[in-house]
């Protein structure tokens, strides 16, 4: 799989995590981290910009939804 798509798909799956729908992007971070594949860094940094925007998703609806 391409690099790029890894990361696209973590920072998809820590997205979706942190958003209302029912979701665990740790498996997921635990998975590529355990393969030795990829910059434990970078995994980390996507999968906390990933989460950080779900989360700022779910702020938005529930401050417009009030």
């Amino acid at each position: 799989m391409s690099t790029l798509i890894t990361y696209a798909s973590l920072f998809c799956v820590a997205f979706l995590a942190a958003t209302v729908f029912p979701f665990q992007s740790e498996p997921v971070l635990l998975g590529l981290l355990l393969t030795q594949n990829y910059s434990w860094l970078v995994l980390i940094v996507i999968a906390t910009i990933g989460n950080t925007t779900g989360s700022v998703i779910n702020w938005v609806i529930g401050r417009n939804i009030a």
